[in-house]
């Protein structure tokens, strides 16, 4: 199967994704398993798309959603495959898409249709880690390391966060699952792992 763990800046997707893959690999019912993150700055755009958030480099909203796709459609063939026998696991995907460059100008309606055009692999499942934009900013602040554009961004924190409640109540592009974001690391991990673990048995 193909799952996403998605969430606003400072929502803990990065760290969910990792813990996740450790907690499967453990349990040898659901090994084997794959690990992919989005976007992938070493290879092809993903070294634009790293201009763009680091170094203030000036895109569209166009030319943003063409490059962050560009990804998913070279990947498409690999996700196809893998998930026929593995998890695959993506720490954030075109869900991203749907939610970041929508409020960047791109319609909706378009973004799917070009999804649906360019066959971009349907995830099964996105889960989706609901934090609260101020304790995400706290997050992010305390973490050490360089922050990008968005993460500094707190305005556009609490835009994303209304962004995603939409996508989720109207289950956008595929299904959406609601998980708890304000509780620990340990408690979230647990939490995402049973809901998988449940959609695997039904």
């Amino acid at each position: 199967m193909f799952i996403v763990i998605e969430g606003i800046d400072g929502a803990g997707c990065e760290t969910q994704a990792k813990n996740l893959i450790k907690m499967c690999r453990e349990q040898k019912s659901l090994f084997p398993t794959t690990l992919i993150k989005y976007p992938d700055y070493e290879r092809n755009v993903g070294k634009l798309i790293k201009e763009f958030l680091y170094q203030n480099k000036d895109l569209t909203a166009e030319q943003q959603f063409l490059l962050y796709t560009m990804q998913f459609i070279m990947d498409r063939q690999m996700i196809a495959e893998k998930r026929k026998s593995e998890i695959v696991i993506a720490d954030r995907y075109f869900t991203t898409t749907l939610c970041y460059q929508t409020l960047e100008g791109i319609p909706l309606q378009m973004a799917l249709d070009y999804a649906k055009n360019f066959k971009i692999e349907v995830p099964d499942a996105v889960y989706y880690l609901n934090v609260d934009p101020e304790v995400a900013i706290k997050r992010k602040g305390g973490e050490d390391k360089e922050k990008n554009r968005r993460e500094k961004d707190f305005d556009f924190i609490k835009k994303t966060h209304k962004q995603y409640q939409m996508l989720v109540y109207q289950q956008v592009w595929t299904k959406w699952v609601e998980i708890d974001g304000n509780k620990s690391v340990d408690e979230v991990t647990n939490n995402i792992y049973n809901v998988l673990m449940s959609s695997r048995t039904k």
